[in-house]
C-alpha cells in the first residue's frame, strides 16, 4: 500500500530533521479471529501482500511469549506500526520549521460564504481567510459543512484504549483478534484496544471498557498477568457508511474540499487520502480512483 511504502521514509526523515523519533516499527502482524482472518487472506491475495497461515504449532514455537494456540492464524510480516501522537508530533515541528502557522487552542466555529465561495473561517477571536478550504475536521466535519450543502453522514465513535508499562518483548508483533487488538511499542510498553461506543461526543472512560481490555491482554500475553496499565483514554473516531472516507470537492463551493470520515483507519490511510487530496485541490490528474469518496454516492 502507499503508507507502507512512505511511513519508513517519512520516519527516518522526520527524526532526523526534527530529533522526535515517530517509532516506525516493522513489528508484523497476527490475525486470529476467522471471520477476520478470511477477510485479511482475501486482501493479501487481491493486494498481492506477503501473508503465511501458520499453525498452532508454528505460533506457539515462533511466538512463545503469546498464550498458546490452539488455531491456526494468519501472519502478515510485512505490516509495520507508527506512534500517532509522536508522528503527529514530528510533522508538527518539521512543518513549523518550514514556514506553515498552527492557530492553536481555537474553535473553528462557521465558513463564511457567497455564492459558489468560501470567504473566511471564523474562529474565535478572528477570521482567516485563504483562496482554498479543506474541512479535515474529524468526526466534527459535518459542523463545519454550509447549511445549503447535503451534511456528510459522519458519526462518532468512541474508543477507549489502555497501555502497559514497558515490559521485554522476544518478538514484537501486532495482534488482531475482532475488533480487539494488542500493538507492542518501539520501547516495549503494549497498546490494548478498543472499544467502539455509539455515545454522541462523550470521550469519557469508564471501567468497564478498561477491565475488559485488561482481560483482553492479560490473557493474551501472560507476562502481563502481574502488571496494571498505567494510561487509559478514549478518543472519537469520524465513522462514514461502510468506513470509506470523503475524499472530494464540496458541490457548490469551487474552493471547498471534504477530507474526514476514515473511521478507525486514519492514521493507516493517511498518506494516501493526503495524495489524493492534494490533487484535486491542485487540479491534478489523480492516481488514486476519486468516484468512491465522493460526498453524493
Amino acid at each position: 500500500s502507499i503508507s507502507q511504502s512512505i511511513y519508513q521514509q517519512l520516519s527516518e526523515e522526520l527524526h532526523a530533521q526534527t530529533g522526535i523519533d515517530p517509532e516506525w516499527l516493522p513489528s508484523g502482524m497476527l490475525v486470529l479471529n476467522d471471520d477476520d482472518m478470511a477477510q485479511a487472506i482475501d486482501w493479501c491475495q487481491q493486494h498481492k501482500a506477503s501473508n503465511e497461515l501458520l499453525s498452532p504449532e508454528q505460533l506457539n514455537k515462533q511466538f512463545a511469549h503469546l498464550n498458546s494456540f490452539s488455531e491456526p492464524a494468519l501472519l502478515r510480516d510485512d505490516v509495520a506500526t507508527i506512534r500517532p501522537h509522536k508522528l503527529l508530533a514530528a510533522l508538527s515541528r518539521y512543518l513549523e520549521d518550514n514556514g506553515v502557522t498552527f492557530i492553536d487552542e481555537q474553535d473553528a466555529k462557521t465558513l463564511h460564504t457567497q455564492p459558489n465561495l468560501i470567504t473566511g473561517v471564523e474562529l474565535d477571536d478572528r477570521i482567516i481567510k485563504g483562496t482554498e478550504y479543506v474541512i479535515c475536521a474529524g468526526a466534527w466535519s459535518s459542523q463545519l459543512i454550509p447549511k445549503d450543502i447535503k451534511k456528510p453522514d459522519i458519526a462518532p465513535v468512541k474508543g477507549q484504549m489502555i497501555c502497559f508499562p514497558p515490559i521485554d518483548i522476544p518478538n514484537p508483533c501486532m495482534v488482531m483478534d475482532g475488533n480487539r487488538y494488542i500493538i507492542p511499542r518501539k520501547e516495549g510498553r503494549i497498546v490494548v484496544g478498543s472499544t467502539r461506543e455509539h455515545t454522541g461526543f462523550n470521550a469519557n472512560t469508564s471501567q468497564q471498557a478498561f477491565k475488559e481490555l485488561r482481560d483482553f491482554a492479560q490473557q493474551l500475553y501472560p507476562a502481563l498477568s502481574n502488571i496494571e496499565p498505567d494510561a487509559h483514554w478514549a478518543g472519537l473516531r469520524p465513522s462514514s457508511p461502510s468506513s470509506i472516507p470523503y475524499i472530494c470537492r464540496v458541490d457548490g463551493y469551487k474552493n471547498l474540499s471534504l477530507n474526514a470520515g476514515h473511521y478507525r483507519n486514519g492514521i493507516v490511510t493517511a498518506p494516501a487520502s493526503a495524495q489524493l487530496m492534494t490533487d484535486i485541490v491542485l487540479g491534478n490528474p489523480t492516481s488514486i480512483d476519486p468516484t468512491p469518496y465522493q460526498l453524493t454516492r
